[in-house]
């Protein structure tokens, strides 16, 4: 490689990095860890226990990313996790669709493994899985479901999955009133939501994989806790399921 031409490709590489610094970031990770940042830069599912909306790290650079935030703001969440990770997009052109069919295949939620910290064991995350109504207009589904999982029971849930060539929509509420051991209201309907999408980033070298769980459940003192983890460790068990699926 000659001056010339060294000095032309050290030039297109500063025009490249400046180009990918202006791009908007997807993210504001001031409040993110350095082992969170590292672990994001390596691809891996990375799970963080937010409390409040107001706490969502994703910013609102695509309109999948803004309707997840809209949505999840609406709902004013006491308990909210949001699950990250970035691939790139070119060893993962079948993302979308593949991921589209596993959402949508209800029946197979059933063998979603799911590790009870209390417990020290492991469960199926959901006992029990079926379809109620189905009904698919171009890149538009909804159903719905039963879901039974325990502590909560059944699951009388909606579920929305929207996709195109580039991006994936996907969200599910209950709209039953669900309690804890059948002895306690935690969540009335409409107030548990997870979102699930998929959209590429602004320079279209990477997927951004983003997930939101939000319950808008009474903070009771004495079940806080235990109300916090059932929820949020298995509302973050699904979505890092299906991440690491594909």
């Amino acid at each position: 490689m000659n001056i010339k031409t060294a000095v032309i490709t050290v030039a297109a590489l500063f025009a490249a990095a400046a180009s990918v610094a202006a791009l908007p970031p997807v993210f504001n990770t001031e409040s993110y860890t350095e082992q969170e940042l590292q672990d994001l830069a390596d691809g891996k599912v990375l799970i963080r226990n937010i409390d409040k909306a107001k706490n969502i790290s994703l910013n609102p650079i695509h309109p999948a990313a803004q309707r997840a935030i809209d949505t999840m703001t609406e709902l004013k969440p006491a308990y909210l996790a949001e699950i990250i990770q970035i691939r790139p997009a070119a060893a993962n052109e079948t993302l979308i669709d593949d991921l589209a069919a596993a959402l949508l295949n209800i029946e197979g939620y059933i063998g979603i493994p799911y590790y009870s910290q209390r417990a020290e064991r492991w469960y199926d995350l959901y006992e029990d899985a079926h379809i109620q109504s189905a009904a698919t207009e171009g890149g538009t589904t909804k159903m719905n479901a039963i879901l039974v999982m325990e502590p909560f029971g059944d699951i009388d849930t909606d579920i929305l999955l929207e996709k195109d060539e580039s991006v994936l929509y996907y969200e599910t509420v209950n709209k039953n009133t669900l309690r804890y051991y059948d002895r306690f209201t935690c969540v009335k309907p409409y107030n548990m939501k997870s979102i699930i999408t998929v959209f590429p980033s602004a320079d279209g070298q990477s997927y951004i994989l983003y997930a939101l769980g939000g319950v808008d459940a009474p903070s009771i003192f004495f079940l806080r806790s235990r109300i916090e983890t059932s929820f949020m460790n298995r509302i973050s068990t699904f979505c890092s399921y299906f991440f690491d699926q594909f």
